[in-house]
């Protein structure tokens, strides 16, 4: 899947050569090469084993000078990969080098995002010592690559060595919220309801994601739905250290599940190992003050046909209407169709992000804060509503602590109005 591979975005001009880029290193006819301007109408993605880093996705991106008639429209869409570039690749050609490729690199900066320059077609032109001077001072990262020349293993040797020098130890795990709770031979109970937004056949992906993070713990996980929980409990011989339950079915096992053992949902786990759990936590105290006219936005990362009880689109509208009793706007809003102005919202609930990388789920609770608007996802938000939100908490003190905080200046606050 995307999110779980490491993401690397192709940037640059147009007819620079992104595209030639992705197919040799993808030894595939990805993504469609003309002498043309602007034939990447989009944003093209294409995964691949890259050991030892494992699965990688690559992005070949419009160019950022496009000035055709969709060019506005590409250029949009390629800035929006960089909020999930976990890596910036930024090509140019030698001796040409100016504000469009300086602004790549401010937004790489902006984002913290490693950035490697490769400067293409050197079979044309070689870059002059002096381009390759000013070019170290944005980074030392530096590849000349020619599609008509070049060693494909020697580039991706290259590539390889860079990456696993630039990526944090362990990239893909280096967020596993289960580590400070699930140790080697512990049990856990995974609670998964089988209902009718379950794809046939098919566990979804955080419930998938969070029985891979176990067994690499070295624990023992029992899989069982909302229906048999107490069975479960009743013939597990020793306690488990927790239950992890979906969020549509935390308040039924939170009041079967004893006070010794702590209990969370997949969708906090997700909060935790892809965002900022505090501040998804202290953005659902708000939940707990919404007024008449109040402006909500339900943010889903993924695309889907919703059925009859979808959640984001039926059941948490529901809940939030049923729990505030006030009279409230709720917009929804799925895949790549995220609100550039969000100011104007009093809360955002968004979804756990499976569909998302770390970074481009950051990327979204960044700019809610930076907009001074609450965050939080729906886990958290179900919690609310539900009357549990303290008890599945607990195993994220931090989390817990910030969200009491803040529901209580909340409440000093609306004394004062």
């Amino acid at each position: 899947m995307k999110a779980l591979t490491v993401q690397i975005g192709i940037f640059g001009r147009t007819n620079v050569g992104k595209s030639s880029l992705m197919n040799f290193i993808t030894n595939q006819n990805t993504s469609i090469v003309s002498e043309i301007s602007g034939t990447t109408t989009d944003v093209v993605y294409k995964q691949m084993e890259l050991n030892p880093l494992g699965p990688i996705t690559l992005f070949d991106t419009a160019g950022i000078d496009d000035k055709s008639v969709l060019g506005s429209a590409r250029i949009e869409k390629t800035q929006g990969a960089f909020d999930s570039s976990d890596v910036v690749v930024l090509m140019c050609e030698a001796g040409n080098f100016s504000r469009f490729e300086e602004n790549i690199i401010k937004e790489a900066d902006k984002r913290k995002t490693p950035c490697i320059i490769v400067v293409s077609k050197t079979d044309l032109k070689q870059p002059e010592k002096a381009f390759l001077k000013k070019l170290k001072k944005y980074t030392k990262y530096i590849i000349l690559f020619s599609a008509v020349s070049g060693n494909r293993d020697s580039l991706l040797n290259v590539l390889k060595k860079i990456l696993i020098e630039v990526l944090p130890d362990n990239y893909i795990e280096n967020y596993l919220a289960l580590r400070s709770i699930v140790k080697k031979g512990d049990s856990v109970v995974l609670v998964m309801p089988i209902d009718l937004g379950a794809p046939r056949g098919k566990i979804i992906m955080p419930q998938v994601q969070t029985l891979r993070h176990i067994l690499d713990l070295n624990a023992a996980s029992y899989t069982v739905q909302d229906s048999e929980y107490s069975v479960a409990l009743q013939n597990l011989k020793t306690l488990p250290v927790i239950a992890i339950t979906d969020s549509q079915a935390v308040k039924q096992i939170a009041a079967k599940t004893p006070a010794n053992i702590k209990l969370t949902t997949f969708s906090i786990i997700y909060a935790a190992d892809k965002s900022d759990i505090v501040e998804m936590a202290k953005g659902a105290a708000v939940l707990n003050k919404l007024q008449d006219g109040d402006k909500i936005l339900i943010a889903e990362a993924c695309i889907h046909h919703a059925s009859k009880d979808d959640i984001g689109r039926v059941k948490l509208p529901g809940w939030i209407r049923e729990y505030a009793k006030k009279d409230l706007e709720v917009k929804y809003v799925s895949g790549q169709d995220y609100p550039k102005d969000i100011a104007s919202y009093k809360v955002i609930i968004h979804c756990g992000g499976c569909t998302l990388n770390r970074k481009g789920m950051l990327a979204r609770l960044n700019k809610a804060v930076e907009a001074e608007v609450p965050i939080t996802n729906y886990g958290i938000a179900i919690s609310v509503f539900h009357g549990v939100i303290e008890k599945v908490l607990e195993v994220f003190p931090e989390a817990l602590s910030a969200y009491k905080t803040a529901n209580d200046t909340r409440s000093q606050d609306s004394k004062l109005i």
